[in-house]
């Protein structure tokens, strides 16, 4: 071998390199032995080498030198065809050192050339398959085309040789070839597409490779082209079936991305072809796992484990299985040193077998059977020491199979343990799977098994997780809840399933000895594979989904729908990708999805086909194949969905149908109906629901009958008191006494108009219902629960009414039949309640002959036929009285009662012809009258007195003749004591009867308020679901266009600089813009009631004679809960603790509301409010006057101008949260405000003892804590400010904005907005010059004065107004007004819009808007017809306000005849908005401000504040408590007042009454007084420490730990909790799947690959998914605390990135976060709301460079993202401001500088050269007359090697800024401190 190898590499020609090829071909075919000597004889390196060198040999078409070549590429590729064929070491060989790159370069010339590209790629296919016959596969082929068909037949000859792929890489070499030229061949498109189909329908190995080769995207690519040019049909066909595989395989999120926005066409319709394959890819189920083919396995050894665990262990493994081996096949094994311990193997007909050690035989479990082509989870458990119960379980899919009592295996000699997954030693051919396999040192319980393998094949993790139970499918819990109800009490409390279920660890990780799963989670899990082991990370669509958009997709997916075609793919994609993905289940419910379901199916009623209902109903767990397996495996889905009987009362009739007749499947059909009754369907209120869906007449009239018979099953299912008897009887009870007294009614406002809440027409209903409960009746059990919870013979007279119908009298009798004869005391209570008398006095107004025998029945006796009708009535009963009589003894016995004789004698003396004129009487009804009294008289049973009445009657002659008639009084007595009892219990019954007619008025009522109320909240689902997209959306064609708003969130010192996106708000407002389409559902005359039934008391009583003990109450007690509209608002587990309706201010707009104070959360919800009997009515609906502001009233039913003041009896409340958020109230009076502020008093100081930081967004913390009236407060705090103001721990601008929030000002108020002064007086020069006293303003007078002008105008109104008696100002107008806030901020919501209010809905002249800073400043200091305007906050902090972002129409001036646009800005801004935003602050700070800030002070909160000298007096009612309205009487001068207080503007609150003291301006005045150096002003004095830290970390991380007042080193992979000093979060950077822990608590399956804290309570997490995730942080309280451990709980789930998250930054001062990924891009999310605000990206769209640094300026907001290409520069908006390119100098980390204020922004970028560089920027070098080019300028750059030996530090992996402090880690593990020397 190594003799021909060496005559090969000097053989030249290449005739005589084919022979040798082929010579060393033979002999490796011939003695296998010789493939070891090829490798070591570097013959792989010299087959790559001959191949680079035969592209120079090729000649022209056919000579023979090309032939030559052609032979030597096949000789070639034979050859190591052979010497790699089922030789691992020479293939890990080849792949390792040889490299299929090298084979790519080698043939490439060869490929290239026409003339040997066929046969070149036919060598490549047939070394991927190992079958050299292959070579001629595409020259071949492509002779038989252009005739497809004839190269189909063909390609069928070297089918056999397409088995199976051996050598991946050399098939991707392949593939890399064809994509060349597919495109342009169509020959070799034609043969490779024909390929292709094969492969991936033969084995699911082909599919596999091909899937991992990722041939996917580019066949989609030419699916699409072709698809679009409408090109060959056939071509188009085969490729959709490649594709349909390849997708069913699983894709990348990428490619899943791509197949998802290719759905939806650009004009929104979905493509039909699309949706198709998406349906394909639907369907995926795989798992990551690996492929087994032949002799191979995946091992696993331990040198810690030398014997089998003491107490058992537990092999489990799931398993799939494409063919049977023909020999048995070992799939389990595990050896200590040489000796096989314990093997489990599986035979030809898929019967496991198990041998051990301590028996030594093959011992084989029958029952124990594993199937091909689907997952099966085998568990084998091997106790020790196991007597009472076998010692070895083998499960299959968590049922135990079989067990043997074996002895447990022993080893006397201690060897290394190795686990060994497969068959390496195997002769036989064998084609498996293995998605992951355990090793155990404990032995499981028997039903544990069960509850690891519902956790199903895509679980690979550790069993550490504490809420395992999340990771279960809908079926798998259902399945396993099915299991424990049916186990009982068999199972104990301490099972391993029950403590799993309950969260307790079974499993722990140190019991875990091995693990085999594809992707290694642990270093100890390194697995070695021998043989044919191919690993598949496959990806199914759910989890792609999962990772882009999450359930919100779906959801949308299904709106898209326009067909019922495509109604039924969305359903099938939408419920494929749930069934089986835990992640969108769980986001299903988090976004309340079920219920946006059935909305968003609601309006596409007309779509649902049999088709999609199946579908759908398949999900919720009916088995239309099989009904006896149907149950309900997803509650929550079914009560949204199924039990939303109005969406399929608008289907058809066949889906109505299916409808109904589904709870047939559950409740008849199915084996598990005793399950779904008592698990499933007992709390749903099923029987109420239809109920309801009867009275509400949803449904057609031809359908009522299926909806009463469903209403019967489900009675009949669970027959109980509350689910069932009382709602139906109920509902007959009060339908038919509404329909009685609307038989005697006639007003057309009476209880049977339109307006009623029983419609007329449910008196059908109600009595097929009634005849369907007497059919219920006869059962006896059913019966039996009847009559012991409701006093059935009362029921009977209930039920009757009385104008009864014909039938209702019937069933009436029924009921009363059944009754009678099932209980002997019924009847005894029937006639105590005047029973009788009332049917005597009832029926006889409806008697027929349906009623004749249904009274007849109700006789004892009655044998139950029926005569033939007669004419009359009466004749009917005397006849069938007469024959009862003479057949029962029973009847005769009756007559023993006084009563009942009575009234046959009351009959005969109505009949008597001696009682009645002649002619008067029928003569056949008074002889069968007669006889049959005669008959009752000869009886034994009657008394001898009334015997004798009887007689007398019947027989006057007998009478002597002559004596008068003796007079007997007893009879009549009798009759009238009965008639006064009837009169009595018809009374009760009535009055019983309209107790329960407004019961159930009640409750209609409250549902149908309920069921609005939840279409309400639906509607802002929905709405959230529609504003969670964005421009990165999957499908940005179709997103609403994005508007920006300002939002409330403030940073340092109350500004407010974010912007938010404005669809955020419409959810928001979700609820009033809902309003209508939700409540035109329903007629609003439904809600009515009368007057009387709404004053009744809340709990409606029943009288107590409804039962005779009292118990048997059949009205329910409705208490009438107020506040239920707003408690589905609350967070789970919050209750209210008090509730306010409170007017919310914000801006000029004034929102009425309620004010809610939970026990964990504070609410605000508009548009609802308490009426004064505390029910929650809507703001539209409350009383006139409810709600006044000072004299003013507030229309209620919209957003208003709030016109209102500060007095002394405002009662104004303003809150701040840690969130940084504000709110504004007005409380009704001062009592309210009072309580509410206790009650936050007591909410913030239990906050403060477990959180005592200061809320980030907050100036002034304490005085929070105290209303705005509590001077001491304010006192303490405008002295605290002053002071350090003073000595420059606070800028100009910090010390502005306290004295404008101490003073009353807020942001909230549009009148009370922020005052700031005009600081410049130059708005035209190119630069600046601060040292020039000249370019500012005279802040020592008023703008009214500014020039001598306007000082005399001034001064001369003054005079006049005094002149003539009026109390004298000097100007018309204010400094500050609601008007003014708005001018200035016109181009910004919300403020245009308060803008319009203001205007009376329109703009200004547009010669009058704000549109130029210098006209702006001229027209208020210099023009005498201008105002006296001073500034706003955002003239220093918002450049956003100064640009029309959206684009608005202002008009054009009619001065310049430009359009409004944009404000121009002086020409020292360059045109930049930024730049003159960040000029202006620097101005406001400047020295000349700080020395003159105090004279302004005077001005506006000061001793000048009504300075006449000062000519410095506004308007009167503009100071507070200059007028108190409510002692203006006259309302027309109380309205002039308001106005004038309102259109004028107010003048702050005085905070000082002596002169401002100045400000000390020694040294820096960017610096503290007590500081004499810091960074931004002496850089190059920074030196590093010569000693580093103790500890030592590789890679360091480090951060403040406030609490303990230094730097905490951690390492990388954690991050401490910045509150509790010994817990911290940790994950494991080499682990692919980082589960997350804390402390105990292991959250996993989370891919954490970074993460931050916001503040104590707030933990960011970045994932491998792409997702961003946002915790709280949930700490341990109590005494405990130091010692229990904090939870967490995710609150927010961040999708956006595309590809993995990179990094996290976050920031609670501005409530941001920014994550970078790689993707290229950095997303800006809003913390509080969890939200996407911005993108930021680096690179363009072919090159992106992964962003994995990211940094907040906590002072500016300012935004540092970093990549491998850029370092950039942004604002909290996304605005960028400078770049960098960074490619020659890496970046490792990044921090910035941060303080109040500074002149110079500092960003610090550490190295991987282990060097610092300080950074700033500036526009400063911008060319003349060129708009502001921002730039990074390089202040300082410090050495890794300054200060310090000769120490090898490594990259700067950390940098952290403490003041004046620069703290760096390295990537040595040492960390240092830079400080500046004083």
């Amino acid at each position: 071998m190594r003799d021909m190898v060496e005559d090969l590499k000097v053989t030249d020609t290449v005739v005589a390199k084919t022979t040798l090829l082929q010579r060393i071909a033979t002999l490796v075919r011939e003695v296998p032995e010789t493939k070891d000597a090829f490798r070591s004889s570097d013959g792989f390196l010299l087959l790559v080498h001959v191949l680079s060198t035969l592209s120079t040999r090729i000649g022209r078409r056919g000579s023979q030198s090309t032939r030559d070549v052609a032979a030597c590429i096949k000789s070639v590729f034979t050859l190591a065809s052979e010497a790699l064929k089922g030789h691992a070491a020479n293939i890990e060989f080849f792949e390792e050192f040889i490299g299929y790159s090298s084979l790519s370069d080698a043939v490439d010339p060869l490929v290239c050339n026409a003339l040997t590209a066929d046969a070149t790629l036919g060598c490549l296919l047939a070394l991927s398959f190992g079958d050299i016959f292959l070579v001629e596969f595409f020259s071949s082929l492509r002779t038989k085309l252009p005739e497809t068909e004839a190269m189909h037949i063909h390609f069928m000859e070297f089918a056999p040789g397409l088995a199976s792929i051996s050598l991946p890489g050399a098939f991707n070499v392949l593939w890399s070839f064809i994509l060349r030229t597919m495109n342009t061949d169509r020959a070799l498109r034609l043969i490779v597409y024909r390929l292709l189909e094969h492969v991936t329908h033969s084995t699911h190995r082909n599919l596999a490779v091909l899937s991992m080769q990722n041939i996917l995207p580019h066949l989609f690519k030419s699916w699409k082209a072709n698809m679009s040019s409408g090109d060959d049909d056939k071509e188009h066909h085969i490729l959709t079936k490649i594709l349909h595989r390849l997708f069913e395989m699983g894709a990348s999120t990428q490619n899943s991305r791509d197949l998802l926005q290719c759905t939806v066409k650009q004009d929104g319709t979905v493509d039909a072809d699309m949706f198709s394959l998406l349906r394909s890819s639907a369907k995926s189920r795989w798992p990551q796992h690996f492929s087994l083919d032949g002799c191979s396995a995946l091992a696993m050894s331990s040198t810690e484990m030398k014997t089998l665990p003491a107490h058992g262990f537990t092999f489990m493994a799931w398993i799939w299985l494409e063919r049977m081996p023909s020999e048995p096949h070992k799939l389990l094994s595990i050896s200590l040193g040489s000796s096989e311990a314990v093997a489990l193997s599986v035979g030809s007909n898929g019967a496991l077998a198990l041998r051990t050690r301590a028996v030594q035989k093959v011992e084989m479990l029958p029952k124990s059977k594993l199937t091909t082509s689907r997952w099966t989870h085998v568990t084998l458990v091997h106790h020790n020491h196991r007597s009472s119960h076998p010692s070895v379980c083998l499960f299959v899919d968590g049922v135990l199979s079989d067990s043997l009592q074996w002895a447990y295996p022993k080893f006397d000699d201690m060897s290394p343990a190795t686990f060994i997954v497969g068959d390496d030693g195997a002769t036989v051919e064998s084609s498996w799977c293995v998605a992951s396999a355990y090793l155990l040192s404990v032995a499981l319980d028997d039903d544990f098994p069960r509850f690891i393998h519902h956790l199903g094949p895509r679980y690979s993790d550790s069993f550490q997780d504490q809420t395992l139970i999340r990771f279960l499918t809908y079926e798998a819990s259902t399945s396993l809840n099915m299991h424990i109800t049916a186990q009982g009490a068999s199972l104990p409390e301490n099972s391993q399933l029950k403590k799993a279920i309950r969260g307790d660890s079974i499993i722990s990780d140190s019991s875990i000895v091995f693990r085999v799963v594809p992707q290694p989670h642990d270093k100890k899990d390194q697995i070695v594979t021998r043989g044919d082991v191919f690993t598949v990370c496959c990806q199914p669509l759910d989890l792609a989904v999962w990772k882009i958009g999450g359930a919100a997709l779906l959801l949308r997916l299904v709106a898209l729908a326009q067909t019922p075609h495509e109604l039924s793919r969305a359903l099938s994609v939408f419920s494929d990708c749930l069934r089986n993905s835990w992640q969108n289940s769980d986001d299903m419910e988090r976004l309340h999805g079920y219920d946006v379901l059935a909305s968003t199916l609601r309006a596409r009623s007309h779509l649902i086909n049999m088709t999609s209902f199946e579908t759908l109903f398949e999900f919720l767990g009916l088995n239309f194949r099989s009904p006896d397996l149907s149950t309900v495996v997803n509650t929550i889905a079914y009560r949204a969905v199924a039990l939303d009987f109005e969406l399929w009362s608008k289907t058809s009739a066949d889906i109505q149908r299916a409808h109904l007749e589904h709870f047939a499947f559950l409740l008849r059909a199915s084996r598990y109906r005793n399950f779904t009754i008592k698990m499933r369907l007992s709390k749903l209120g099923i029987v109420r629901k239809l109920l309801f869906a009867l009275q509400s007449a949803w449904h057609p009239q031809e359908s009522i009958s299926l909806v009463v018979n469903t209403l019967v099953l489900v009675a009949q299912s669970s027959f109980t008191a509350e689910e069932a008897i009382k709602p139906i009887v109920s509902y007959i009870a009060a339908t038919l006494a509404e329909e009685s007294q609307s038989s005697s009614s006639s007003s057309p406002r009476s209880t049977t108009s339109r307006g009623d809440l029983l419609r007329s027409s449910t008196r059908y209903k109600a009595e097929q219902i009634f005849e369907a409960l007497v059919s219920m009746m006869r059962i006896p059990s059913l019966h039996s629960k009847l009559a012991g919870t409701l006093p059935m013979p009362r029921i009977c007279l209930l039920l009757l009414g009385s104008h009864p119908s014909p039938h209702t009298a019937c069933q009436v009798l029924g009921m009363l039949g059944i009754t009678l004869k099932t209980s002997l005391s019924s009847g005894k209570n029937f006639e105590s309640a005047g029973g009788w008398g009332i049917l005597k006095t009832v029926l006889p107004r409806v008697w027929d002959r349906s009623v004749h025998d249904a009274a007849l029945d109700v006789l004892p006796g009655r044998p139950g036929d029926r005569s033939t009708p007669s004419k009359d009535a009466i004749i009917w009963i005397l006849d069938d009285l007469t024959k009862l009589h003479e057949s029962s003894s029973s009847f005769r016995r009756v007559f023993r009662s006084q009563s009942t004789a009575q009234l046959l004698l009351d009959s005969l003396n109505i009949f008597s012809p001696m009682r009645q004129p002649p002619g008067v009487l029928d003569a056949k009804i008074s002889v069968k009258l007669t006889h049959f009294g005669l008959l009752v008289a000869m009886g034994k049973h009657i008394s001898t007195s009334q015997k004798q009445q009887i007689l007398d009657i019947v027989r006057p002659g007998a009478q002597s003749k002559g004596r008068p008639d003796p007079v007997d009084t007893s009879g009549s007595r009798l009759s009238l004591a009965q008639a006064d009892t009837v009169r009595k219990a018809s009374a009760h019954i009535k009055e019983w009867r309209k107790t329960i007619l407004v019961s159930e008025r009640k409750h209609f009522r409250q549902t149908l308020l309920d069921l609005q109320e939840k279409r309400h909240r639906v509607a802002s689902f929905e709405e959230s679901v529609s504003a969670s997209t964005t421009e990165r959306d999957i499908w940005p064609h179709i997103v609403r266009k994005r508007v920006w708003k300002l939002d409330e969130t403030e940073g340092p010192h109350r500004v407010r600089i974010k912007m938010e996106s404005l669809l955020e708000m419409l959810v928001q407002n979700s609820r009033s813009a809902s309003h209508e389409e939700a409540s035109s559902a329903f007629d609003s005359e439904l809600l009515s009631l009368s007057q009387s039934e709404l004053t009744s008391p809340n709990t409606v009583v029943v009288p107590f004679w409804t039962g005779e003990d009292g118990d048997h109450q059949l009205a329910e007690e409705i208490t009438e809960d107020k506040l239920r509209r707003v408690r589905h608002q609350l967070e789970p587990g919050d209750v209210i603790e008090a509730v306010s309706t409170v007017c919310r201010i914000a801006g000029v707009d004034s929102f009425l509301g309620m004010l809610i104070f939970g026990r964990t959360h504070l609410y605000m919800l508009e548009g609802l409010v308490e009426n004064s009997e505390g029910e929650v009515i809507d703001a539209a609906n409350a009383p006139e006057g409810l709600f006044l502001i000072s004299g003013s009233a507030v229309d209620v039913r919209n957003s208003q101008r709030a016109q209102r003041w500060y007095i002394e009896n405002i009662f104004l409340f303003e809150i701040f949260f840690k969130d940084s958020r504000t709110l504004l109230v007005i409380f009704l009076d001062g009592s309210r405000r009072q309580a509410a502020s206790q009650m936050l008093l007591s909410i913030a100081l239990k906050m403060r003892a477990s959180d005592p930081s200061p809320t980030p967004g907050s100036i002034i913390p304490k005085s929070l804590l105290r209303s705005r009236s509590s001077t001491s407060a304010v006192e303490k705090e405008l002295q605290l400010a002053q002071r350090r103001w003073q000595n420059r721990e606070l800028s100009n601008f910090g010390y502005l904005s306290i004295l404008n929030q101490l003073s009353g000002r807020t942001p909230n108020d549009a009148t009370q907005y922020p005052v700031f002064p005009w600081v410049l007086n130059d708005y035209v020069s190119e630069v600046l010059d601060l040292s020039s006293p000249n370019v500012f303003r005279d802040l020592t007078k008023p703008m009214g004065a500014l020039t001598a002008e306007r000082r005399e105008a001034a001064e001369a109104r003054y005079a006049n107004l005094g002149s003539v008696d009026e109390e004298p100002f000097h100007y018309g107008t204010h400094f500050s007004s609601s008007m003014i806030v708005c001018h200035f901020n016109i181009r910004m919501q919300p403020f245009t819009s308060m803008f319009k209010t203001l205007q009376g809905g329109d703009w200004d002249l547009p010669d009058r808007l704000f549109s130029d800073i210098r006209r702006a400043y001229s027209l208020a200091s210099h023009d005498i017809r201008g105002d006296v305007r001073e500034l706003i906050p955002e003239f220093f902090t918002c450049p956003e306000f100064l640009e029309n972002s959206s684009n608005l129409n202002f008009g054009i001036s009619q001065t310049t005849g430009e359009r409004i646009h944009n404000v121009k800005l002086p020409a020292w801004a360059k045109g930049d908005p930024l730049l003159f935003i960040v000029t202006h602050r620097r101005v406001l700070e400047s020295h000349y401000v700080s020395e003159n800030l105090p004279a302004w002070v005077d001005l506006i909160w000061g001793c000048k504040q009504r300075d006449v000298d000062s000519a410095n007096v506004f308007h009167p009612l503009s100071y507070e408590g200059a007028i108190d309205l409510d002692k203006i009487t006259n309302d027309l001068e109380r309205q002039a007042t308001v106005g004038i207080i309102h259109n004028f503007g107010q003048t702050p609150k005085k905070l000082f009454t002596s002169p401002h003291p100045p400000r000390n301006l020694e040294g820096f005045l960017s610096l503290p007084v007590t500081i004499t150096r810091g960074v931004p002003e002496d850089a190059l004095a920074l030196v590093r420490d010569p000693e580093p830290f103790k500890g030592k970390y590789p890679n360091s991380l480090f951060r403040s730990f406030q609490k303990y007042g230094g730097v905490r080193l951690l390492p990388r992979g954690a991050i401490g909790l910045p509150s509790i000093g010994h817990e911290q979060i940790e994950w494991d950077q080499n682990a692919s799947d980082r589960s997350l822990r804390l402390v105990t608590q292991v959250i996993e399956q989370v891919a954490l690959a970074c993460a931050a804290f916001a503040d104590q309570d707030t933990l960011v997490t970045g994932s491998g998914d792409n997702i961003v995730r946002v915790w709280r942080v949930n700490q341990a309280s109590g005494r405990s605390r130091r010692h229990a451990s904090s939870t967490l709980s995710m609150t927010h789930l961040l999708r956006g990135h595309t590809q993995r998250v990179a990094c996290i930054a976050t920031s609670r001062t501005w409530s941001v976060i920014v994550s970078g990924s790689g993707d290229g891009s950095a997303i800006v999310w809003d913390l509080n709301r969890g939200s996407y605000r911005h993108s930021i990206w680096h690179g363009n769209e072919i090159l992106r460079a992964e962003v994995y640094l990211s940094a907040i300026n906590e002072s500016t907001g300012y935004i540092a993202t970093c990549s491998a290409s850029h370092l950039m520069l942004h604002t909290i908006n996304a605005r960028p401001i400078a770049r960098l390119d960074t490619v020659r100098a890496p970046i490792t980390s990044l921090a910035f500088h941060e303080r109040e204020y500074s002149h110079l922004d500092i960003l610090a970028t550490g190295h991987d050269d282990g060097s610092i560089t300080l950074w700033t920027w500036n526009a400063d070098g911008t060319p003349a007359g060129m708009q502001a080019q921002w730039e990074f300028v390089e202040v300082r750059r410090m050495n890794s090697r300054e200060g310090v030996s000769d120490t090898a530090l490594g990259s700067v992996t950390a940098l952290k800024f403490f003041g004046e402090r620069l703290c760096a880690g390295y990537a040595s593990g040492l960390t240092y401190m830079w400080t500046i020397p004083t």
